[in-house]
């Protein structure tokens, strides 16, 4: 599992591109990743493009990462993250549903365009 992590070119979201299937290692590392970047630039709008990587966690995992390995990685609250994924994957519906009822602003779109759209025009 490998990811790429930048910043958006108008600087208002962090763009985390992963490669093969969404483990809980790898959300972990990312995390971790992620609140570096907050801390030090103050950006709280996250876009994933997991297109090239289903949801390997399962449910319990997603229970998991949503609920302790957050808090333990002190992941804010108050983010905002869309979730790109293939057309034909549903596999992170779950993982959305979990995230939004652990207190996550958290969407999953088919498409970047309405998921940059909607992390730009929508207010936590």
């Amino acid at each position: 599992m490998s990811y790429k992590i930048t910043i958006s070119e108008n600087g208002e979201y962090i763009i985390g591109k992963i490669y093969g299937p969404l483990n809980r290692e790898t959300a972990q590392q990312l995390t971790r990743e992620y609140v570096k970047i907050i801390n030090s630039t103050g950006i709280k709008k996250i876009l994933n493009d997991v297109r090239d990587a289903p949801d390997a966690m399962g449910i319990f995992n997603d229970y998991e990462f949503a609920y302790k390995d957050t808090k333990a990685l002190n992941l804010p609250m108050d983010i905002q993250a869309a979730f790109v994924t293939d057309p034909n994957d549903n596999t992170h519906n779950f993982h959305e549903t979990v995230a939004v009822n652990a207190g996550y602003f958290v969407k999953v779109f088919k498409e970047i365009e309405s998921a940059v759209t909607w992390l730009l025009e929508e207010k936590r």
